[in-house]
């Protein structure tokens, strides 16, 4: 398998879920991981909540089953 280009890699933020029916939707792409870490700690002090960073671990390609680890 052909390696990942750096750009495929990105993290996202969501607001930690507080039960089984939260809406946890990250809508922003960060491109490096000080922008994400940056964003959630100025939501946390705006709001008290705890934020996550998620991060892409794998892509998974409508053209067959074939799926792409990042790792």
């Amino acid at each position: 398998m052909a390696p990942f280009p750096q750009f495929a890699k990105f993290w996202m933020v969501c607001r930690k879920p507080t039960g089984p029916r939260s809406n946890s939707e990250p809508r922003v792409r960060y491109a490096t991981f000080e922008d994400a870490m940056a964003a959630p700690r100025k939501l946390a002090k705006e709001t008290g909540h705890q934020f996550h960073i998620l991060e892409t671990v794998a892509t998974a390609r409508p053209e067959g089953a074939e799926q792409g680890s990042l790792l």
